[in-house]
């Protein structure tokens, strides 16, 4: 059932916005802003100078202890004090480092410092050129691979002795490290040595100054569902890794607030019997799922269940997991767009999540915020947005809906491959039934945006009610006064926060901050072993103009297209094309060209890309689908690259949004036929699909 067909007039038992949680928020003001005050005036203390490794011995001044900061602050403002605290004495450099694999992944973030932080990044073609984009280095460079992984069984040691090398150096553990700067710790992050997602496992711990601990088993993978037995193991196994730690971690406040969880796991558990499971709306039906994330990190006090920390996951390959945990650690947020669903009913309960006021706080706070209406154009006008460029660095949706369906306009349901490409890393809080329900299903809403390049991400894995979300008001509102998103995302008190189906996906001690939580910026510092990529592609360009050779303009491009520069990687693609030596760049191009927002050109490319993926489809169709509804496609190749890729599965979604436009520049005779013989491609199940749904 669609949670929006049961919203209550107002909501019964919960605090309400006008009362308890929206002041909560208001009264810690004046104490952030004190804490803030003292932090940055305590900078000069580090005395350490750029270019110099700072002293083993030499502390950081001390933060406050925890239970003085407990004192001081509401939890969700101390939340985001300490990172804020954090951030002001670690110094970042104007630079991005992009390496070829995990191995030199991790002697990368082995040369960060106490004070010298940078990003760096598993280089890829999809995910470094959004971050690119966002960040804008002074300085881009390139290292050679160092060789290969240590061998499992060896590896916890090497990915711990990385993150706290960068804090003390040669120190063999992070507790180690924060003990000898004289800082607490505020959150364990828990991985697998052998999962992908330990590369946000190291950052995350070096760069925010927690713990990290291995967390063993299979615990399923992000799209199943464990049973209740599972789940309480799993439930267990954090705690007791968390415990194992010797930090103070049972309750709000304390060394533990945050737990973060870097390794694949079933994102749906299944509530058992113990009191840390009860809803909020009393026994959830036979086999009927909680969100893991919101199951995690709770204890019973007596009859009462309530939450020690708020936890957060990351999943995903290396390359993934790197890029969502530098965007989380160096990207600065100047944009949001909010936008309301006007299928929402109008009652009281609903009109508490209408976006208008949140986009106030957040434009007081600094943010360029909009509120969006898709109505009464609906699909269309989203599809002309998202052409233009779907560009927020933070996103507010109100949407109701199902897995692969979201509703944008008064009886409409849009369609998963509406989720477009988007042209920089987003955090997201999107108010709908289940769009993490199932996180790496390719008809899934939520991994839509996920695989698109969203880092942080507060929604729901099945139907919670519409109170079952904070709204958007209050979440803006502790934003604007420096808490996490994660955290703002969730109730915190009273029968509101008790374990249900909101998941958080991301760093829980992610801050949503047009420029206010990041560390002095201090130029880029090359040094050996590191490749400059502006005069290397400068050099790679002229190589490919005087001998253009698939390699040569593999090479000019994998360099230019690092650049943010979108429209010079367009005139080398242009002249690559023109050589006819641009298929090995292509999907290097691609997404360069997307940002260049040049339809033409990214048709050229997935035309070279033998199998091109869901994502690389996406970066088309995104471009292409509001010309189309507009017949304002006339190239013919472009065209007929259309026809011959739609995106599956689903592809009858795609096969109806082209049809009228290829009709008009093919003729129906040929339209017929190239769309014959792309049906005769598909599988019996995706025949079936566009027969029924192109009657």
């Amino acid at each position: 059932m669609n949670m929006h067909h049961r919203i209550p007039s107002r909501p019964r038992g919960w605090m309400s916005l006008r009362g308890g949680m929206l002041s909560l928020a208001a009264t810690g003001l004046g104490a952030f802003s004190a804490h803030a005050g003292s932090a940055a005036s305590s900078s000069e203390s580090l005395a350490v100078q750029a270019g110099q490794a700072p002293s083993t011995s030499a502390p950081m001044v001390q933060e406050p202890t925890p239970a003085a900061a407990q004192q001081q602050l509401p939890f969700p403002l101390r939340f985001g004090a300490r990172s804020e605290w954090l951030a002001q004495k670690q110094g970042v450099l104007n630079q991005v480092v992009l390496v070829p694999d995990g191995a030199t992944y991790l002697d990368e973030i082995r040369q960060w410092t106490i004070d010298r932080r940078w990003p760096v990044l598993i280089e890829d073609d999809h995910f470094t050129p959004l971050f690119l984009q966002s960040f804008a280095p002074e300085r881009v460079f390139r290292r050679a691979s160092v060789g290969a992984m240590p061998a499992v069984e060896a590896r916890s040691a090497a990915l711990e002795g990385a993150a706290a090398h960068a804090w003390v150096p040669g120190a063999a553990s992070m507790k180690e490290a924060l003990a000898g700067r004289g800082v607490p710790s505020i959150g364990v992050v828990l991985y697998d040595p052998a999962d992908p997602a330990w590369p946000a496992a190291v950052a995350l711990a070096a760069g925010r100054g927690q713990v990290i601990v291995p967390l063993a088993g299979n615990w399923g993978a992000p799209n199943d569902q464990l049973d209740p037995d599972r789940t309480t193991a799993l439930c267990d196994a954090v705690r007791d890794a968390v415990a194992g730690t010797g930090l103070a971690w049972n309750g709000l406040g304390d060394e533990v607030d945050a737990v973060t969880i870097c390794r694949s796991m079933a994102g749906k558990g299944t509530p058992g019997e113990r009191i840390e499971f009860a809803s909020p709306f009393g026994p959830a039906r036979r086999n009927e799922p909680i969100a893991t994330t919101d199951a995690l990190c709770r204890i019973a006090d007596g009859r009462t269940p309530r939450r020690w920390a708020i936890a957060g996951w990351i999943f995903g390959s290396e390359v993934r997991s790197a890029y969502a945990a530098m965007c989380s650690l160096f990207l600065v947020q100047k944009s949001a767009w909010l936008n309301d669903c006007v299928a929402y009913p109008s009652n009281p309960g609903a009109r508490l999540y209408e976006v208008r006021e949140a986009t106030e706080l957040l434009a007081k706070a600094g943010f360029a915020a909009q509120t969006i209406r898709f109505a009464p154009a609906g699909v269309g006008e989203w599809r002309k947005r998202a052409a233009e460029g779907w560009a927020p660095d933070l996103q507010f949706i109100n949407s109701m809906g199902n897995v692969d369906t979201f509703t944008i306009l008064q009886d409409h349901d849009a369609k998963v491959r509406e989720i477009p490409a988007i042209g920089r890393p987003m955090g997201l809080h999107m108010i709908h039934s289940f769009s993490l329900a199932a996180p790496e299903s390719p008809i899934c809403v939520g991994a839509r945006w996920l695989d698109h390049g969203v880092f942080a991400y507060v929604g729901s894995v099945h139907e919670p009610m519409l109170i079952a979300f904070v709204p958007p008001a209050l979440v803006a509102q502790r934003i604007s006064v420096g808490v996490p998103l994660l955290v703002a995302g969730r109730w915190l008190e009273g029968e509101g926060d008790r374990c249900w189906r909101v998941q958080t996906i991301g760093d829980p001690l992610w801050t949503p901050s047009p420029g206010l939580l990041r560390g002095a910026i201090a130029p880029a510092q090359p040094r050996e072993g590191l490749v400059d990529l502006k005069p290397a592609a400068i050099a790679a360009v002229k190589a490919m103009d005087a001998a253009p050779t698939g390699a040569s303009a593999l090479a000019a491009m994998r360099d230019m297209s690092r650049l943010s520069r979108p429209q010079l990687v367009g005139t080398v693609w242009t002249n690559a094309m023109k050589a006819g030596v641009a298929k090995e760049s292509a999907p290097t191009a691609l997404m360069p060209l997307f940002l260049w927002r040049n339809l033409d050109a990214v048709a050229q490319a997935i035309e070279l890309i033998e199998n091109p993926t869901l994502n690389q489809l996406d970066l088309l169709w995104t471009l292409a689908a509001a010309q189309l509804d507009a017949g304002q496609v006339a190239n013919r190749a472009t065209i007929e690259t259309l026809v011959r890729h739609p995106r599956v599965p689903r592809a009858w979604h795609d096969m109806a949004t082209v049809r009228a436009n290829a009709i008009r520049v093919m003729g129906n005779d040929a339209y017929v036929a190239l769309n014959r013989s792309v049906l005769l491609s598909l599988d019996a199940d995706e025949r079936a699909g566009v027969l029924e749904n192109l009657k």
